[in-house]
């Protein structure tokens, strides 16, 4: 293949992305488009007003644990992925009796208890 045809295939195939719709493409994301919401998008259903909530109240540097009691690892994944992004100034441990503060799910509700 000559250069002169592999600058024109590359051309025929920017050109025919350039056509692509892009309202409801998934490329539309890759392009840095609009979210559907300011929150995050869990696989779990998590109330992002109690998580922003728990992050005004824990202080830079208290300690934290993650608790869903009897959840399935992805609903006790996506509650450490919560708290690691809201929680952010704050130190996971998984050690559940050390920590100042549980950030739970209860019935559906995320809870912060603080323990000390």
């Amino acid at each position: 293949m000559s250069a002169r045809s592999a600058l024109a295939a590359a051309a025929a195939v920017v050109l025919a992305l350039a056509l692509v719709p892009w309202a409801d493409s998934p490329l539309r994301r890759l392009a840095g488009g609009e979210g559907d919401s300011p929150n995050p998008r869990f696989d779990v259903p998590l109330d992002a007003d109690a998580l922003r909530a728990a992050e005004e109240t824990v202080p830079a540097g208290d300690e934290y644990a993650t608790v869903w009691p009897g959840g399935t690892p992805l609903e006790q994944g996506n509650l450490k992925a919560a708290g690691q992004l809201y929680l952010s100034r704050a130190i996971p441990v998984l050690d559940t009796s050390r920590p100042d503060w549980i950030l739970s799910v209860r019935d559906g509700s995320v809870l912060l208890t603080r323990r000390r």
